[in-house]
């Protein structure tokens, strides 16, 4: 394997890839060698222009894993972040796991500007690590929530 640019195309596409099972279960998922596969998802200047929309549509549909790393960096480009809902049994984000879920939002939030904070006026990197995770949590628990109400109303 290559090494990929942080954060580029190949290195989403390389993901994906691997999160559908790797090049060989890939291609037999797309129909294309192993070859073809390789060089598309690779950073040659002479590749034959990358993994098709298309191709990465199919693997997405096919092996639905393997669309989150192509999410993720189309999130990134446009400056936000791509949050996998939680899939977890009926109604697995009640209103009470939301509420405990913001609660940990707001202890985070408190303890970073907090006298006992190294910087109380702002974020260290650890703690907008800390806070971003929780932030995370709350929105797949929100989403999972939302997405079980949908299915109740189609």
């Amino acid at each position: 394997m290559r090494n990929m640019r942080p954060d580029s195309i190949q290195e989403a596409v390389r993901a994906s890839i691997t999160a559908a099972g790797g090049l060989e279960a890939a291609s037999n998922d797309l129909g294309l060698s192993v070859t073809t596969l390789s060089r598309a998802s690779g950073t040659d200047d002479d590749r034959p222009g990358g993994l098709g929309v298309n191709y990465l549509h199919t693997l997405g549909r096919v092996v639905p894993a393997s669309a989150a790393s192509i999410a993720q960096h189309f999130a990134r480009l446009h400056g936000g972040v791509y949050v996998p809902p939680f899939k977890d049994g009926p109604m697995s984000s009640n209103i009470n796991t939301l509420t405990r879920e913001f609660s940990d939002v707001l202890n985070a939030y408190t303890k970073a500007h907090s006298e006992e904070s190294e910087n109380p006026n702002d974020f260290t990197p650890a703690e907008a690590r800390t806070t971003a995770r929780e932030a995370i949590e709350l929105a797949q628990h929100a989403l999972a929530f939302a997405s079980a109400l949908e299915e109740k109303f189609k």
